[in-house]
């Protein structure tokens, strides 16, 4: 099934801001809950995951404009090929505050984040985002760029090897979970009671505790380095697009799991070029001659020169095109166009046989410019 316009799903104007969107969303997410819908929750749950897909992206400034500009083009890399999954949502806290008091939501969310003992209204555990600047020249506009980054890295530490004991030393079992690596919580509220497990605390979800620790890491089982990694800058990027390469940030402590990397892009300007949308705009000044007669010059574009032809009696500040020497549109090959406008250049001085061949061209005109000037003195 195709799918809904995100502004559509959520009943709101494509002006709303980000009060009336939580507002909007929060409304609906109650209306088609399981508790609402107890005769039909595949259904709930299908519209409960097109109204959070569609919340997701209009509730953030970046992704909103992009899906503004791109359509569901713009925010496809933020959900992969398959789709909105519940580990792309990050406004866990607007869901937390829902399900405070509602139960039924609770268990209906525990089944779709995947849990088997209950929501505990956080989200899995990934590691932490990076973000970072990257500066291009404004061809890679044009054609891309595959640009290598430094990163910083944390690793296991090669002396205790992740462990964060001394080498040599053993881990004991930890007497808070008995080697379980999990803490159980239970929680009644009415009739219902609500098992939540979660990492320990005192092991960090080990199941083992450090005697002595690592000099080297000082217990953590971590290194800090710099990783290089090479990202692909796809056509059509603008200063200011958000590239999101997934699974690329920092590691959670027991590896399992990575944050993702945001590439920030900041195009330098080029002198004599300015850029809107696809098109791109320039100047270039022609001798008198060749206005008149007609004729080729060279003008620069965004990624060297090109021939631009110049047609007999051309009109000074009139704007020429050259096709396909525009920018494309984002993640396309087929490019806009370059406007050059055209400023003509009059001669300083002219010796009297030029005087006399320009007045012999231009005839009357020429004699009636003549006169003008003669009277006006």
């Amino acid at each position: 099934m195709a799918k809904r316009d995100y502004y559509e799903v959520l009943g709101i104007a494509r002006t709303a801001g980000p009060d009336e969107i939580k507002s909007a969303y929060r409304r609906l997410a109650r209306q088609h809950h399981p508790d609402m819908n107890r005769d039909n929750p595949k259904a709930a749950e299908e519209k409960f995951k097109e109204l959070s897909e569609a919340y997701e992206v209009l509730a953030d400034p970046t992704k909103r404009e992009r899906y503004d500009q791109q359509g569901f083009q713009g925010v496809e890399k933020d959900f992969g090929p398959s789709g909105f999954t519940w580990q792309n949502f990050t406004h866990q806290g607007d869901l937390e505050d829902m399900l405070a008091n509602n139960p039924f939501l609770q268990q209906f969310m525990a089944s779709m984040f995947g849990g088997s003992s209950g929501f505990t209204g956080r989200a899995p555990s990934v590691g932490q985002h990076i973000e970072v600047a990257l500066r291009l020249p404004l061809a890679s506009a044009v054609h891309g760029a595959r640009p290598k980054l430094e990163l910083p890295h944390i690793g296991p530490c090669p002396d205790c090897r992740g462990t964060g004991a001394r080498h040599g030393t053993a881990l004991e079992i930890c007497p808070e979970c008995k080697g379980q690596g999990q803490v159980r919580q239970v929680r009644r509220q009415g009739y219902n009671q609500f098992i939540t497990v979660g990492p320990c605390p005192k092991c960090r979800g080990s199941g083992r505790r450090i005697i002595e620790k690592c000099s080297t890491c000082h217990g953590t089982g971590q290194r800090r380095s710099v990783r290089r990694l090479e990202v692909t800058v796809p056509p059509g990027v603008d200063n200011g697009t958000v590239l999101r390469v997934p699974g690329q940030g920092v590691q959670t402590p027991d590896g399992e799991a990575s944050g993702d990397l945001f590439v920030r892009i900041q195009l330098e300007p080029m002198a004599g070029i300015r850029r809107d949308g696809t098109d791109a705009y320039a100047e270039t000044t022609v001798p008198l001659g060749i206005a008149l007669f007609g004729g080729e010059v060279i003008v620069r574009t965004i990624t060297g020169e090109a021939s631009l032809k110049i047609p007999a009696g051309t009109q000074p500040e009139r704007p020429l095109r050259l096709r396909g020497e525009g920018f494309p549109t984002f993640g396309r090959t087929s490019r806009g166009d370059l406007y050059v406008t055209v400023h003509v250049e009059l001669p300083k001085s002219l010796s009297g046989r030029q005087k006399e061949l320009l007045h012999e061209a231009l005839g009357e005109a020429g004699a009636g410019a003549r006169r003008s000037s003669l009277f006006g003195r």
